[in-house]
Order: C-alpha cells, then structure tokens, then sequence
C-alpha cells in the first residue's frame, strides 16, 4: 500500500465515523427526557436507562469519536513539508 492509498484510506475511515456521529446523535435525539433528569444529573437518583444512554452517547461522541476523526482527517491530508516544518518548530 502506498502512503497516498493508506491517506485515502484515511479520509474514508474518517467519512464513516461522521457516519456514526449522526447515527449516535439521532439515537439520542429520539430517547425520551426522564422528568427527573436535573435529579439524575444532580447525584441525587439513579440514572435511569434513558438518561445514561444519553449521556454515554455524548461522552463517546465528544471523548472517542471526534477526536479520533480529527486525527485520521488531520492524518489523511499530512504532507512530509508540514511535517518538517512542525519538527523544526518544536
């Protein structure tokens, strides 16, 4: 495989978990609000079912997959010029 291949490769990785981001977010868009939720989030109750699906699919978006797609997007558009230019900076 050629650098070029692995980078196009890359972007189309990256495509897929944008993929899964919208799928995630119409996941939690569609999950019913417990009325006790301020509760919930206060430690006051347990989360019920709902509430932690939500909040897992917002930690997995924000901590894993966006951060994981700016990492592949970043890597699939790299040149060897930038790269130099990066290690001479630091």
């Amino acid at each position: 495989m050629t650098v070029e291949e692995a980078q196009a490769a890359l972007r189309v990785m990256a495509g897929e978990l944008l993929g899964i981001e919208d799928r995630l977010q119409a996941i939690a868009a569609g999950l019913p609000e417990s009325a006790d939720r301020d509760a919930m989030l206060e430690g006051k109750i347990p989360y019920d079912v709902a509430t932690d699906l939500l909040g897992t699919i917002e930690v997995v978006v924000a901590d894993d997959i966006r951060p994981a797609f700016q990492r592949l997007e970043r890597a699939s558009r790299v040149t060897e010029e930038e790269l130099r230019q990066g290690y001479s900076e630091a």
